[in-house]
């Protein structure tokens, strides 16, 4: 009897962390909102007595781990449970922006109600939110989360059922009862996790903690086996002990959330070479895997003969699987256009090609678990029930985990491993390109004026927890802030990405109890947009007091709305405005919320006006003794005179700026209170003005 083939399927489940270490606000929802991915998953591999990998990545673990417990503060999930009578304009103006955040094909259009919100915002980048009330927003509240139930919920869950079928003109106790209901399914992923892996159903495999490039943390030069010639950063980042602590913390990590067991390792973008792999092996990792162009490279004459591919091998003693490509990029990008019995029917026709060519071997069918089931019918419920299905009831097919396959093997002995990714079998997405080359030199500096002996104790001390020091620089050597740097991927919250990268690297000083350099709060990758101003009409010269002394003192000020445009939801509590203007010897600014920047700041706090142009300028007010001193580089370089009462007043010598007329400036607001970033404006990006000088007299003269 023909032996069957072993078909191991692995779903690579992954979100970085999306929690700004200085605020301790979550500011993307979308480990929370793709919970319809990861419980539907489950239930559908439950459901059809299913045997599959499921990899998860520490940081989505620990996500899932504080929206269960109720410590998380997610500010999307916040507005979206705000009732719409209360919100304020910007509020407003970003459920408009945002809540639109699904698949368009899939999610909108055959919503009646929602595609009609859908038009009622209309095209362009800022829409309108004025043609909104109350009821539209609400509705659109509603019609988002809906969107994100996927095809479990929505047969299982009354609630669910019940507003898609009423469709429109939702209250807030359904809202609540939706939001209630959603809570309720987070809550319950990881025990469904523990539960399935107990009855040996499923096999769950982990990614090194904050899911990094481990070549990459081993030695940068790594990048240049596959490509030569790519340029390097300026910086020579080695340090194997971080990997090695990447990979011990990952497994660490699965065994306190989900129960102690070994387990294989799925490294992050199937990122491997040799030291990596030896990593993994001496840290207990059961196996590894990454793509079938790494094996390509691996072996002497390449793959000319498929039949290499379909094998498990072991290099230096790591039992490695490699992926069919084809196979797993069809069912990632291909399939979701195809009608289900189609889909499935060619998937099951060239697995058995497979199977006749490779009696007894084992097929690695490895990708992304969540993103692509957005554009399948039902969230791909159909695809995945009917798959499974045919996979259990095919004699000639086996489904199966990957150490179980093992198991059932005799490894092949590789005795050469490529350095390499399953992305073009090289590194070239996290490193090359200026805006990744110069994120890699600011993590090294960061490193080595930080890091002491904390790495090498915390690898001396596996059963002591691992310090919030060390914690934050592996969580700021992940791959996602990497992965959005560069041209090659776009994504509407690029900048949030950037921040967040440098606020890892950020609380690294907060915690080491040093002040923050200004390296890192300059953006890496620029701001596709600014926020405009209102220019003033003519220069002038205010009295500093702090106080509303004079109503056309101010008159010809220019205007800069802090509250307007981005994709981050601010709070009613937020600045709104900054006045500015100049005359020949200095520049000035005005904030008329003196009571609510007290607020923020605390008796003993700071704000600080960051100024970008040609070089990045510190204007930093310090409420306790009412000072303010101009700095860059960290140096200062002017004083200023500032008042803080009714308002606050601020002015500094142009002398110290070497503005030149008609200079572009950028120009954000920070709220600082007992060192820590208490408050942002814009929450996003930055606000620009322009510096005309005395131009501006010229050009306003009329007779």
């Amino acid at each position: 009897m023909t032996k069957s083939l072993k078909v191991c399927i692995l779903w690579h489940m992954h979100q970085p962390d999306y929690r700004d270490p200085v605020s301790g606000q979550t500011l993307l929802p979308w480990t929370w909102l793709q919970v319809k991915d990861y419980g539907e998953m489950l239930e559908t591999i439950a459901e059809t007595d299913a045997r599959v990998t499921v990899n998860l990545v520490p940081s989505l673990l620990e996500q899932l781990e504080r929206y269960t417990n109720g410590s998380d503060r997610d500010r999307w999930l916040e507005l979206a449970a705000q009732d719409p009578a209360l919100l304020g304009e910007n509020e407003r103006q970003f459920l408009v922006e945002q809540f639109f955040s699904v698949n368009e094909e899939t999610q909108i259009l055959p919503n009646r109600r929602y595609h009609q919100l859908y038009q009622l915002r209309g095209s362009g980048s800022s829409p309108d939110a004025s043609r909104f009330d109350d009821q539209d927003l609400r509705d659109l509240q509603v019609c988002f989360l809906l969107a994100w139930t996927g095809s479990h919920l929505r047969r299982k869950s009354s609630v669910v059922a019940a507003l898609l079928q009423q469709g429109d003109n939702f209250s807030e106790e359904q809202k609540q009862q939706l939001l209630d209901c959603c809570h309720a399914e987070v809550g319950r992923v990881i025990d469904r996790h523990r539960q399935l892996e107990d009855a040996q159903q499923i096999e769950i495999s982990v990614t090194p903690y904050a899911h990094p490039i481990l070549p990459l943390l081993c030695d940068l030069h790594q990048a240049q086996e596959p490509t030569p010639d790519l340029p390097l950063p300026g910086v020579d980042f080695r340090h194997p002990e971080d990997a090695r602590l990447q990979v011990r913390e990952g497994l660490q990590t699965a065994n306190r959330i989900l129960g102690r067991r070994p387990r294989g390792m799925w490294p992050a973008e199937g990122a491997v070479c040799e030291a990596a792999a030896d990593l993994l092996r001496e840290e207990g990792a059961l196996w590894a895997a990454t793509d079938e162009d790494i094996l390509a490279r691996s072996l002497k004459g390449g793959l000319a003969d498929r039949r290499r591919l379909y094998r498990i091998y072991q290099y230096n003693q790591l039992p490695i699987l490699f992926r069919d490509r084809e196979l797993s990029d069809r069912i990632g990008f291909l399939y979701a256009g195809w009608e289900t019995t189609e889909a499935v029917k060619d998937l099951q026709t060239r697995l058995h090609r497979i199977a006749l060519e490779n009696p007894g071997g084992t097929v690695a069918i490895i990708l992304d678990g969540e993103n692509c089931w957005e554009r399948y019918v039902d969230n791909g419920y159909p695809f995945l029930r009917d798959f499974y299905q045919t996979l259990q009831r095919d004699p000639r097919l086996e489904m199966t985990t990957i150490n179980t396959a093992i198991a059932a093997s005799e490894p092949h002995p590789l005795h050469k491993l490529a350095a390499g990714s399953w992305i073009r079998s090289d590194f070239t997405t996290w490193i090359g390109h200026p805006e990744e080359n110069l994120a890699w030199e600011l993590l090294q500096q960061t490193r080595a004026e930080i890091i002491g002996s904390e790495i090498e104790q915390a690898l001396q001390h596996p059963d002591q927890p691992l310090p919030e020091l060390v914690r934050e620089l592996l969580r700021a050597e992940g791959s996602d802030w990497f992965w959005w740097f560069g041209d090659e991927h776009v994504t509407a919250q690029a900048d949030i990405f950037d921040r967040l990268f440098r606020l890892h690297l950020e609380a690294l000083y907060h915690l080491k109890g040093l002040p923050v350099p200004a390296r890192l709060q300059q953006w890496i990758k620029p701001p596709a947009t600014t926020i405009e101003g209102v220019e003033p009409s003519a220069c002038f010269t205010p009295q500093l007091d702090g106080r509303v002394s004079d109503y056309f003192e101010w008159l010809a000020a220019g205007r800069i709305d802090l509250a307007a445009g981005g994709a981050m939801y601010a709070s009613r509590e937020s600045l709104q405005e900054l006045l500015y203007g100049y005359d020949q010897q200095q520049l000035y600014f005005r904030l008329d919320q003196a009571d609510l920047l007290q607020q923020l700041c605390g008796k003993n706090g700071r704000f600080e006006l960051r100024i970008a142009g040609r070089r990045l300028f510190h204007l930093s007010f310090n409420l306790s003794d009412q000072s303010l001193v101009l700095l860059a580089d960290g140096q200062q370089l002017a004083t200023g005179t500032a008042a803080c009462q009714q308002i606050l007043e601020m002015a500094i010598p142009l002398e110290a700026l070497q503005l030149q007329p008609g200079e572009s400036l950028s120009l954000s607001c920070h709220a600082f209170q007992g060192g820590r970033e208490n408050g942002r404006w814009p929450t996003e990006g930055s606000a620009g003005f322009c510096y005309r000088g005395c131009a501006l007299d010229e050009d306003n003269w009329s007779v």
